[in-house]
């Protein structure tokens, strides 16, 4: 694994740079919110529209009917969007990132387990599972942008193939959920925002809406601390 400065020898980037890094990546949560409350309308009329706000798994499954290339240049352009974002966030904040992440994010004992695996076989995760943690690991522990964004879309470009085969395989059934959405189109729709409005509320309950960009420089002027004195902040 490269070696990487600890945080305190990195430059400080300043408030502006935070913003800039965390502003997109809370877009991109809104319009995938978005995706996921109107999912029958744009799975039966606008599906290539539907993977641009959200280009998950499921979400291309749904889209099986859009031609290939712009399947593939949309599913690719928006999955992998995020990803250098979380990598700079991970280079920037260090530990403080990770720590930050894990509590917007949720995952507990995904996270640790993420890390100790990402410790063993950094590129091969980047490949296969891109996601923010391994995203900011990468940033964290320096390795090469060239490195890394080469790994992300080698390993997203798979991914995006392999989903598009799996769809053709279980055509029957997609299409058997796409024909219901478009029979009961108010109704499944209304029920999908009711669901989003829920998963909100709860998630606002427990703290992950908001970005609190304070926390995070907290987060990194506390791991500072740690690795300046050797001891754990009280």
């Amino acid at each position: 694994m490269p070696d990487v400065p600890p945080v305190e020898e990195r430059p400080k980037p300043s408030r502006r740079t935070l913003v800039l890094l965390v502003t997109p990546i809370v877009a991109i949560v809104v319009v995938g919110l978005v995706a996921s409350a109107f999912i029958p309308v744009l799975a039966t009329k606008h599906p290539l529209l539907l993977i641009a706000l959200d280009a998950r798994n499921r979400y291309l499954v749904l889209a099986r009917h859009v031609d290939l290339v712009p399947f593939v240049i949309v599913a690719v352009l928006r999955r992998s969007f995020s990803d250098p974002l979380f990598y700079l966030l991970g280079r920037f904040y260090g530990e403080g990132a990770l720590r930050w992440l894990e509590k917007k994010g949720g995952g507990g004992e995904l996270v640790v387990l993420t890390e100790k695996l990402y410790r063993r076989a950094g590129y091969p995760m980047v490949f296969l599972f891109p996601g923010a943690i391994v995203c900011a690991l990468a940033g964290q522990t320096g390795m090469s942008p060239i490195g890394f964004v080469t790994a992300n879309l080698a390993g997203t470009l798979a991914s995006v193939f392999a989903v598009r085969r799996f769809s053709a395989t279980i055509s029957s059934p997609v299409e058997g959920l796409l024909g219901f959405f478009n029979r009961h189109l108010v109704a499944t729709t209304a029920v999908s925002i009711g669901l989003v409005l829920l998963s909100l509320v709860l998630n606002r309950a427990q703290g992950k809406l908001d970005p609190d960009l304070d926390e995070l420089e907290g987060a990194s002027d506390v791991e500072n601390g740690v690795e300046a004195d050797g001891e754990p902040g009280v």
